[in-house]
Order: structure tokens, then C-alpha cells, then sequence
């Protein structure tokens, strides 16, 4: 017996607009610019508030000093480079299967219009980088208005 997946017309139009909604907002544009070719993209989780976003990246093995951070019309940059690592292989220590490394890498973000530029911050701590991207103030979700009835 084999099992088939049923995907009815209506809820595969609602499921691909969806999808197609989260994968184009704060979406990386480049996922082959990676330095070294190795395709590795640091995670990132992204948060929406009615103030601002929130980008988290981990970086562990980087500092601070080797992030560099850009913004130009509405793309982010987050730009790690290391000096090149050269490997020791001596006699009495020799990699036999090496599967972590610290590379460098390029990430860029698409990011709304409705962004402050001018008050984006960022900091790191223990290999987390945090960027607040606030709203501008038309932007931000204003509560609903209560109207009474004369």
C-alpha cells in the first residue's frame, strides 16, 4: 500500500502565497556568494515587532572587529573575513577528518522600505550579532481607535 499526499487546488494556492510572502521579506538575495564556495551561511533568525526588526546571527569564532556591517538602498550587508587559516600538518599532529572551520562570508538582506536607516543598531556578545532595525513612525502599528456611536 502506498500512501499519497492529497493537496487540494484551494489550499495549495493559499499554502504557495504564503510561502511566497515569508520567502521574499528579509529574504537573503545571494545564496551563492559565499567566500570559499562552501555554501555555509551562518543562522540567522528574524523577528517583526510593532517598533522594529530583529536579525540574530550566530556567529561563533568571530569578534566584533571582524563584522563588517553596511547599509544601502534597503539592502543589509553582514560581512565576515578572517585571515587565511593554514593548516598544521606536521608528523605528530595531522588532520585525518576535519568537518567545522571558521570561513568568512558575505550575507545580504532585502529590508522594507518602511525602515529607519539612520537608527539601525548593533551589537555582539558571545558569538550572537543582534541588529534592531526600528519602523519608521508611520510605519509602527498603531492600537485601534474606539468610536462611539452619537
Amino acid at each position: 500500500m502506498n500512501l499519497v499526499r492529497f493537496h487540494h487546488p484551494h489550499n495549495a494556492v493559499t499554502h504557495n502565497l504564503v510561502n511566497e510572502l515569508f520567502e521574499n521579506f528579509l529574504r537573503n538575495d545571494h545564496d551563492e556568494s559565499y567566500l570559499n564556495g562552501c555554501g555555509c551561511k551562518p543562522s540567522t533568525n528574524i523577528f517583526e515587532t510593532d517598533k522594529d526588526f530583529r536579525l540574530e546571527m550566530l556567529l561563533p569564532g568571530f569578534k566584533k572587529e571582524d563584522v563588517q556591517l553596511n547599509y544601502h538602498e534597503n539592502i543589509l550587508t553582514v560581512k565576515a573575513e578572517l585571515p587565511e587559516e593554514k593548516e598544521e600538518n606536521t608528523e605528530a599532529y595531522k588532520f585525518e577528518h576535519r568537518e567545522f572551520g571558521v570561513r568568512g562570508f558575505e550575507r545580504k538582506f532585502k529590508v522594507p522600505k518602511t525602515v529607519d536607516a539612520d537608527k539601525i543598531n548593533a551589537r555582539f556578545e558571545n558569538g550572537i550579532l543582534t541588529l534592531a532595525l526600528p519602523k519608521r513612525e508611520e510605519a509602527q502599528v498603531k492600537p485601534p481607535v474606539e468610536i462611539k456611536i452619537g
